[in-house]
């Protein structure tokens, strides 16, 4: 593991840190070139990036000191939720699209990709550091340790942060190719939130998380709430667009 990558006098530069920034830098490329093509000005697709990225920070970074008062520092790379950035990087998003006068569901539908992608990077970050957000005990080929983590572990457990960066990388290539097709407002968040609680809600088995009620975690319940948000919101589009199609 590399938690730090150097130092240059009372300066570190963190593994997380750099990833957390590449989770927005990269992310922000993607969104710029989908507000291209939809005539919109794509420097637009900083505040949005911005306003996900802080405000997912916040969420998940509140929501662990609210949940673990006294543990870490406000701003410690490590104790950080996923429903709590969740729930924040959407206050960001809805923040600056209400700034910019996009629609909601138009802006939600262009910053469903980049979730994903910059999801996916901020697990690199996660591996790299060690911070605790391996799995459980595992003897299968590529287990592993992390000796030199933040959250420092000898046992060989699963490398659930490289999973998870896999399979969000798989989901963004599929939100990309779709966005074209599920175009309505909403429908491509609609499809976030479907393929990104289904990973979470399977990857959580081979996590180390507490089970809080009908043996499943907090983050599994939360998962099922974000899968059957965007079942009602592909369904309500779907009949909402067969009504329109009937009155016409």
């Amino acid at each position: 593991m590399i938690p730090d990558l150097f130092s240059f006098g009372p300066f570190t530069l963190h593994s997380f840190g750099l990833l957390a920034a590449l989770a927005l830098i990269i992310p922000a490329y993607f969104v710029g070139r989908d507000l291209r093509e939809r005539g919109r000005d794509p420097v637009l697709a900083w505040e949005i990036v911005v306003g996900a990225g802080v405000g997912g920070f916040i969420g998940a970074r509140v929501n662990y000191l609210i949940a673990n008062p006294g543990q870490g520092g406000v701003f410690s790379s490590t104790g950080l939720v996923w429903y709590g950035g969740v729930i924040g990087g959407a206050a960001g998003v809805i923040a600056v699209s209400r700034w910019r006068r996009i629609p909601i569901g138009v802006a939600a539908n262009i910053a469903a990709p980049a979730l994903a992608l910059g999801y996916a990077i901020g697990r690199i970050g996660c591996q790299l550091s060690g911070d605790g957000d391996y799995g459980s005990a595992s003897s299968l080929p590529w287990a592993m340790s992390y000796p030199d983590g933040t959250v420092p572990t000898t046992d060989l457990v699963h490398p659930t942060p490289l999973y998870e960066t896999t399979a969000m990388l798989l989901v963004f290539w599929i939100l990309w190719r779709l966005r074209t097709r599920f175009d309505r407002p909403w429908a491509l968040f609609g499809v976030w939130c479907i393929l990104g609680g289904v990973e979470r809600l399977l990857i959580e088995f081979i996590r180390r998380n507490h089970v809080e009620f009908a043996g499943l975690t907090t983050a599994q319940l939360f998962s099922i709430v974000l899968i059957a948000l965007g079942t009602v919101i592909l369904v309500a589009g779907r009949s909402r667009a067969g009504t329109v199609a009937r009155t016409a």
